[in-house]
């Protein structure tokens, strides 16, 4: 390379480096933040739930493998697989994780290039109008330009960590809507086996009645009996029917709602029947949880989690606001060529560099920017209020769940028991009726009560196993192992703040969630 070539690109390798200097001076100064440092909300949170013997067994987050049902683990999978409102929750996900990689561009250097060929010509004329000459030139021209704001005041940081916390949100938001799916999945299928049950009831009560309503028809034509007793056990007969007809409807609509949840194509919903594994009555219910600490509980609710990353985000865009009352300034820089020929345009004479510094300051904007401070901060305070009905939703569903479990084995025995005893008061008033002791109303009356004593229990079967799926839900999806992690991204808070503060940090940023091994 020649001298001159060297001296001409001096001034031009001068600025670049000089641009380069001023541009990593200005990274090290925006360490500035003006956003408030984030602290969880204060709650009067339990050391120890009350004591309830449940038993020591873990269980693990695949909860609905416990129950020993290969159908219902299928029907599990597939709704995890398929389930549209997941499908649309993960592409939330892409979604806000497409604005973390916007905010992060904002975060650094926009560089762009610029070519160009202009034409021009001109004459020259004298008095008598006639052209003595023509000049017309064709210039070519490259430039590369670099631009900057820095971020002083934490404007484009913060909007990165509040978008980065929504991404977190939108993430731990799709577990909970895993494990809403999961739920409601066993527990539809639990309701189809309870309206199963029920079918059965109905139909083999239908076809106890018709028996006796041929005999009881026999007898009235013999004179045995009265119309008035010939009537009713015709009428009992239809109220059967009437429920033979009503639960084929409701396990209809049970199919249906099914499919949907596992996400089934129309045809498949119009045409294709849902697979039966274990009668309910034959289902296991599964060991539940040891006695627990409910301060774990905010480590393991995605739901909780996802509402304290959103305070987390909404404290970062106080911030972002409050960074709109300051001067915006940039560096600028830019480095090219001019050229008659394009074949010279990179080796020619002309070079061109500039470089500079530009800024902006709010001066009059008639409130815009107090209001966007107003709306962050209140937007914040609206978060918090959400968080904290997270979390007292989450200790009612403890509650509530844990007694049900708690009382849920004893109603089932009590229905069963209640049901046999039905069962032989039947029997006896139909003999006592039969030998004269008793009226027809006595008969009619135990049947009844039979009748709706075994609808019952297949409702009593089914509760039972929705507390077990409610206890692992109300926990954020059982409790596992010794050793291992939730299925679900769980962020220790508290541990997140400990290193930003040993950082010298005051706004905390997004951080990686462990997953399950």
């Amino acid at each position: 390379m020649s001298a001159p070539y060297k001296a001409r690109r001096a001034p031009a390798f001068a600025a670049a480096r000089a641009l380069a200097l001023a541009m990593t001076l200005a990274l090290l100064l925006s360490a500035c933040s003006l956003a408030p440092r984030y602290e969880r909300p204060g709650q009067d949170i339990p050391e120890q739930w009350r004591k309830v013997d449940l038993g020591s067994t873990p269980l693990n987050t695949d909860w609905w493998t416990r129950f020993n049902d290969p159908v219902l683990t299928a029907m599990v999978e597939e709704a995890l697989k398929n389930n549209q409102d997941l499908a649309e929750s993960l592409a939330k996900i892409d979604s806000a994780a497409a604005q973390v990689g916007i905010a992060t561009s904002q975060l650094l250097p926009s560089v762009s290039g610029d070519a160009a060929a202009t034409s021009q010509s001109s004459s020259t004329k004298i008095a008598n109008y006639s052209t003595l000459a023509d000049r017309s030139n064709t210039n070519y021209q490259g430039s590369l330009n670099a631009s900057w704001e820095l971020d002083f005041w934490g404007k484009y940081r913060n909007n990165y960590t509040a978008l980065s916390d929504v991404l977190m949100n939108t993430v731990v938001g799709h577990e909970a809507l895993r494990l809403s799916v999961a739920g409601q999945t066993a527990q539809g299928y639990f309701a189809l086996l309870a309206l199963d049950m029920q079918l059965d009831t109905a139909r083999r009560t239908l076809k106890s009645r018709e028996d006796a309503f041929g005999i009881y028809t026999s007898r009235y034509k013999q004179g045995d009996i009265t119309e008035l007793d010939w009537q009713r056990a015709r009428a009992e007969v239809e109220t059967a029917r009437a429920q033979v007809h009503t639960s084929t409807v409701s396990v209809d609509q049970a199919e249906a709602a099914l499919a949907v949840l596992l996400g089934r194509s129309p045809r498949d919903i119009i045409n294709r029947a849902m697979p039966r594994g274990q009668a309910i009555g034959m289902l296991p219910s599964p060991p539940v949880l040891p006695e627990g600490l409910p301060s774990e509980l905010l480590e393991r609710r995605p739901d909780v989690r996802a509402a304290e990353y959103m305070i987390m985000a909404y404290n970062a865009n106080i911030g972002v606001a409050r960074a709109q009352f300051f001067p915006s300034i940039s560096l600028t820089g830019m480095l090219g060529t001019l050229s008659a020929a394009v074949g010279n345009l990179f080796t020619g004479p002309a070079g061109a560099w500039s470089y500079g510094a530009t800024g902006t300051l709010p001066i009059l904007d008639f409130g815009r920017n107090w209001y966007n401070l107003k709306d962050a901060e209140a937007q914040k305070k609206a978060a918090i209020a959400v968080y904290r009905k997270t979390v007292q939703v989450a200790f009612k569903d403890i509650r509530t769940s844990l007694t049900s479990q708690r009382e849920a084995d004893a109603i089932v025995r009590s229905m069963q028991i209640q049901v046999e005893s039905l069962r032989r008061s039947v029997d006896i008033a139909r003999l006592q009726y039969d030998n004269g002791y008793t009226d027809y109303l006595t008969v009619l009356d135990a049947e009844r009560q039979l009748f709706a004593a075994e609808l019952q229990l297949a409702s009593a079967l089914r509760d039972r196993l929705d507390a077990v799926v409610s206890v692992c839900m109300a926990l954020g999806g059982g409790w596992e192992d010794p050793g291992k992690s939730p299925s679900f991204p769980v962020v220790n808070t508290e541990r997140l703040l400990q290193e930003e503060t040993a950082a010298g940090k005051t706004t905390p940023v997004a951080a990686p969630a462990t997953q399950a091994n």
